[in-house]
């Protein structure tokens, strides 16, 4: 046999052989972990839902229990005659945001006290009690979910006592609205999934609304789920009852969350497994296009290329093999054919975007670690944020209180909002919103931010000197987000900055944009660190998080502006923003 026939029956087995293996290996790879990610990703999913029901459960609880033992609670029992405590219930109602549909105190058979002022004087009937909670020492009842005046309410009520240990003055009770409950789940439903959160005995208690509506009327036990134990798991079901093929059920138990006992409750997350494996099939069609296209192109080339030497593709498979073991490994151009030139720089071009990739799904794994903690945050952060808040404005609203009184009061309310602000900026780092642009003087911002930092800057005795010379100052931005790029900056660099340094912000105008620097007496930033400085989670300070710089180029990039970082006159860092006076028109 000839070395031009052996060549081309050796090229076209080899072809076949290693494209067809690399397809099947391919497709039963890709499927075992597409399959391991999804059942991970649900019991994962279904792990958080309980969470958030057990804590946003807990946090009721906490609320009417520590209402109950409330100075202003006794005024039950002279009938609440000066109307203090129904004047009380109404600002917490409207504090909450829309949590409680009403608060009122029962005494008898009577309201008399609420936030909505109608309740007050009429008789009512208390809701058929669900559950009794001992918490803290204290009964707490609940009534099972139900529909009045077009929402889902939950009666929570406690005997409020007698502060001189005499029978109970009566009952303190909070209807709480379930479509947080419904909503937390709603979120979870994407990507064809459902959730639901069942009780004890297997009824539906809340679920996202498509799952819902399929189970109206739904029987206690349509989902033999069980009661999860040891952790989140998955299970495989027959949808059949749902009109669904097979599902994927990713099953948690609610435990008991704190001072909060376990109520038997679980959540479960539904996708069908046909439709959760629906990319791998679609990429198992694509494997064999490709392996048919590659059967036909190696045909081809094996006759023109089994005329000539095999060196050239003996050199393309040494190359190959070294990057297979190593991705970063030096490219290279391989001498020979046109062919084999071409092929080696689509290999090198194919290498680039694996590279690219890798970065990328490194960066989306960072923001989606961003999106949990800024979730888990936003929970345990705004809910003490509000009740701050809401006493501030309790205590501003005292007769006697002076004037400087009154102004810390209003320092306390404004901080609290821009804490909150803060912490939606932290979700928005991992799913960031749109700015609300509005014409605003910078300038303005900058002493706002240094007022703001002027104890912390003081403590470290740092000076901060101001360069504003921007002419107009101002420029089309959301006023919350470009301070958290200030404050960000400004911490950022006095962090970095020595004890008794020097803090430089200067503005200036160039053309239609608008140039914001910040220099500080820092050790600087070397050029090779300036971009990956800019990644979440990268920090150069101990015991620092790395969200504050990535977080403003995210924001500045939404405003179509750019960061740069470049080294200080002052022998430190430098950062500069440039941002077009009007931004996003």
């Amino acid at each position: 046999m000839t070395i031009r026939r052996s060549l081309l029956l050796a090229f076209l087995l080899f072809s076949v052989l290693f494209a067809a293996s690399m397809t099947l290996l391919a497709y039963t790879r890709s499927r075992a972990a597409l399959d391991a990610e999804i059942r991970l990703n649900l019991a994962s999913q279904a792990e958080t839902l309980t969470q958030q029901v057990a804590a946003a459960l807990f946090e009721r609880l906490q609320d009417i229990h520590g209402w109950q033992r409330l100075d202003v609670m006794q005024e039950v029992k002279v009938g609440d005659v000066d109307k203090r405590l129904a004047r009380y219930l109404h600002e917490v109602q409207a504090a909450y945001g829309g949590v409680y549909s009403d608060l009122f105190c029962v005494a008898g058979d009577r309201v008399v006290a609420a936030s909505d002022a109608a309740l007050i004087g009429s008789p009512y009937v208390a809701p058929p009690a669900w559950l009794e909670l001992n918490y803290q020492g204290d009964a707490l009842t609940l009534s099972r979910p139900a529909p009045q005046r077009g929402r889902r309410l939950m009666d929570l009520r406690v005997a409020i006592p007698d502060a001189f240990g005499g029978a109970p003055l009566g009952h303190i009770h909070a209807r709480y609205d379930w479509a947080e409950i419904d909503a937390a789940l709603a979120r979870a439903a994407s990507g064809g999934r459902d959730a639901v959160l069942l009780d004890a005995a297997g009824a539906v208690l809340a679920g996202s609304p498509r799952l819902r509506a399929s189970l109206k009327g739904a029987a206690p036990g349509f989902l033999p789920v069980g009661k999860a134990s040891g952790g989140a798991s998955v299970i495989e079901v027959d949808g059949a009852p749902l009109r669904l093929g097979r599902l994927l059920v990713g099953v948690a138990h609610v435990g008991a969350h704190r001072a909060l006992p376990d109520l038997g409750w679980s959540v479960a997350v539904l996708t069908p497994e046909n439709l959760a494996l629906a990319p791998v099939r679609a990429l198992l069609w694509w494997l064999l296009a490709a392996l048919a296209a590659i059967v036909t192109v190696a045909a081809a080339l094996a006759m023109l290329l089994s005329a000539r030497t095999a060196g050239p593709i003996l050199a393309l498979t040494r190359y190959t093999r070294e990057l297979g073991r190593d991705l970063d490994a030096p490219m290279r151009t391989i001498a020979g054919s046109s062919e084999i030139v071409e092929l080696c720089a689509a290999f090198n071009r194919m290498i680039e975007d694996l590279k690219r990739s890798r970065v990328h799904l490194i960066r989306a794994s960072k923001l989606a670690a961003v999106g949990e903690m800024a979730a888990r945050l936003a929970h345990e952060v705004r809910t003490p944020l509000g009740i701050i808040r809401s006493s501030a404005q309790l205590v501003s609203r005292q007769p006697g209180l002076d004037e400087t009184g009154h102004e810390m009061m209003s320092f306390m309310i404004n901080e609290c909002d821009r804490m909150n602000e803060l912490v939606t900026g932290l979700l928005d780092s991992a799913r960031p919103r749109e700015p609300v642009l509005a014409p605003e003087d910078f300038h303005a911002l900058v002493h706002h931010v240094a007022e703001l930092l002027r104890e912390r800057l003081a403590a470290r005795g740092i000076r901060l000197d101001l360069a504003l010379d921007a002419d107009p100052p101002t420029v089309r931005c959301d006023r919350g987000q470009m301070i958290q790029v200030l404050i960000n900056l400004l911490v950022n660099a006095l962090q970095a900055s020595p004890a008794g340094g020097r803090l430089l912000v200067a503005t200036a105008t160039e053309g239609d944009e608008f140039r914001l620097t910040v220099d500080d007496e820092g050790p600087g930033i070397a050029p090779a660190r300036r971009e990956e400085i800019l990644e979440p989670f990268v920090s150069d300070r101990a015991g620092g998080i790395g969200l504050g710089l990535s977080i403003v180029r995210e924001i500045v990039v939404m405003h179509r502006g750019r960061l740069t970082i470049d080294d200080s006159p002052l022998g430190g860092a430098r950062f500069t923003i440039q941002l077009p006076r009007s931004a996003g028109t």
